[in-house]
């Protein structure tokens, strides 16, 4: 297998309203070095307490790992941001009541059909909940 070795910065988002369960898939031939996740959600009436998670799926949907787990969650009818990053503050409550940082690992690599998951793992109001999801990552080619 052939590995390029010229990184380029890339950003993708998922900005589709009634959705708060977001999967990026990594392309075929490409690898993927997550640096920051920015996440906006904005919860409906429906009560629950809301959790996001970023995990690291296979291309049949099993779980390969799980990158972080929001230290706080979030209730009904607010609109919160979150910044999951490596070596950013694990808050343990929102700052300026609606900013939380939680750490990813520094060198969190995707290998190609693998999926960046970013979900309320406790899917209050999945479908209506509106998540906005920006990942900013670096990528390469990899020919096999």
């Amino acid at each position: 297998m052939e590995t390029s070795e010229v990184w380029r910065v890339y950003y993708n988002s998922d900005e589709l309203a009634n959705d708060s369960d977001k999967s990026f898939i990594i392309p075929d031939h490409t690898e993927w070095q997550i640096l920051w996740i920015w996440v906006e959600l904005a919860t409906t009436a429906t009560v629950g307490n809301r959790q996001l998670e970023v995990r690291i799926q296979d291309s049949t949907g099993d779980l390969i790992g799980i990158l972080a787990v929001a230290s706080v969650v979030q209730a009904a009818s607010l609109t919160r941001n979150y910044l999951f990053a490596p070596g950013v503050a694990d808050l343990l409550g929102f700052r300026d009541t609606d900013y939380l940082t939680t750490p990813i690992p520094v060198t969190t690599f995707l290998d190609m059909t693998q999926v960046l998951r970013v979900f309320d793992n406790n899917a209050v109001d999945a479908a209506a909940d509106d998540m906005q999801v920006h990942i900013q990552f670096a990528a390469r080619s990899v020919l096999s």
